[in-house]
C-alpha cells in the first residue's frame, strides 16, 4: 500500500484567504504551477510544505489534508477518516 496526502481543501483555504495561486506560491515559496498542481490532487506536498500551510493558513491538517491509501496493484483508494473520540 501506498500513502498519499492531498491537499483536497487547498482551494477553500487559499480562497477563504482572498490569495490567488500565484500569491500563494509566493508566500509558500514554490512554484507558480505547484499550486493548481495540488488543487487538483497530482502533487502530493511534503511534510514540511503541509506544516507551512496549516502555519499559513492558521488550521488543522484535516482542514486541508486527504490521507488516502492506494493499491499499487489495482489502483483502488481507501480514504482514511480520523475516528472521533466521546468523552
Amino acid at each position: 500500500m501506498k500513502v498519499e496526502v492531498r491537499a483536497t481543501g487547498l482551494r477553500s483555504q487559499r480562497e477563504k484567504m482572498g490569495c490567488t495561486q500565484r500569491e500563494l506560491a509566493k508566500k509558500l515559496e514554490v512554484t507558480q504551477n505547484y499550486i493548481p498542481a495540488m488543487e487538483l490532487g497530482n502533487r502530493n506536498p511534503s511534510a514540511d510544505l503541509r506544516q507551512k500551510m496549516m502555519k499559513l493558513f492558521k488550521c488543522d491538517f484535516e482542514d486541508i489534508f486527504t490521507v488516502v491509501m492506494v493499491n499499487p496493484s489495482t489502483k483502488r483508494e481507501d480514504v482514511l477518516v480520523r475516528e472521533t473520540r466521546t468523552a
